[in-house]
């Protein structure tokens, strides 16, 4: 039973405080990031042919990969906030070039060396530590897979072997899996997927036509949306788009109810095992910056 914000417990545990779940995820996230941006990454999925032109079509292309050959409407329910023109434009096409373990595999492959290279200053037994931290967490996130897709494809697949992969496999299963828990809290609010990104932009700080322009959505499709949510009490009448104390509310509790269903991939490691991951990953992410492979997906949230 969820007691509040801070306290998951529930089948005999102590508690686990659930605002450590996205700081967890966060401190290793960035070698999902570095893996979709990697140039070598781009290079091998050129070499299949695959006609793969920007990042948003490899994020696509690779993250849906572990569905399988799934058709375009499986993909628009699952990624929830792409446009479905531009996943139209890929999907099915992409699969009869290459199957999507081919995908996969190439992914890996090309990055496995560039991310290895980048995490060798960090202490071995430091590395070691929070691989298996984090894929204690993942495994555990992938035994709860019910209702989220996204995490099923992911948990699938076989754990890679190398503390450097086992951190970026798990980054992968625990940011599907907090993610299709959040779409959960965006379906019961009634928020479309251009809706989401819409108050995305205005919670967390984000200029709006990046937010749009990464998941290819044209100007009036977006200024659409601004105003259905200002009809519906979301947003102020403001020239750029600012929630509403209501909007604000509501988006606290989907950003809630998200940590409070993503707290169960914790559960194993518990509140001193968030902490360590949050404290050696900012090694990770220190590491990638010097390494020319820091990412920034998201901002910090103020209040």
């Amino acid at each position: 039973m969820i007691t509040d914000r801070h306290s998951l417990a529930g089948g005999g545990s102590t508690g686990l405080d659930v605002a450590l779940t996205d700081p967890a995820l966060r401190a290793i996230e960035p070698t999902f990031g570095a893996g979709v941006l990697c140039p070598a990454v781009h290079a091998a999925l050129h070499r299949l042919d695959l006609g793969l032109d920007d990042v948003a079509v490899v994020n696509l292309v690779t993250r849906s990969a572990p569905l399988g050959p799934a058709p375009a409407d499986v993909v628009v329910a699952t990624f929830y906030n792409v446009n479905p023109r531009l996943v139209d434009s890929v999907i099915p096409a992409v699969w009869r070039k290459a199957s999507p373990e081919a995908i996969l595999a190439a992914q890996q492959a090309a990055f496995a060396p560039v991310l290895a290279a980048a995490l060798a200053p960090i202490d071995p037994v430091e590395l070691g530590e929070l691989a298996e931290l984090a894929r204690a967490a993942g495994e555990a996130a992938a035994a709860n897979r019910e209702g989220r897709p996204l995490l099923a494809g992911l948990a699938s697949l076989p754990w890679p072997r190398g503390d450097h992969l086992v951190i970026w496999h798990a980054a992968k299963v625990l940011r599907e899996h907090r993610g299709d828990g959040h779409i959960g809290g965006l379906v019961i609010e009634g928020l479309r997927g251009i809706d989401a990104l819409v108050v995305h932009a205005a919670y967390e700080g984000w200029p709006g036509e990046l937010l749009r322009d990464s998941r290819r959505w044209d100007p009036p499709a977006w200024n659409a949306s601004v105003a259905s949510l200002r009809r519906r009490g979301w947003l102020t009448e403001a020239a750029t788009p600012e929630l509403t104390v209501e909007g604000r509310r509501r988006r606290r509790w989907i950003e809630d109810r998200t940590d409070e269903l993503a707290a169960l991939a914790y559960e194993p490691i518990g509140d001193a095992g968030m902490n360590r991951m949050i404290t050696l990953g900012a090694k990770v992410v220190a590491a990638l910056g010097d390494a020319g492979l820091a990412t920034r997906l998201r901002r910090p949230v103020a209040g």
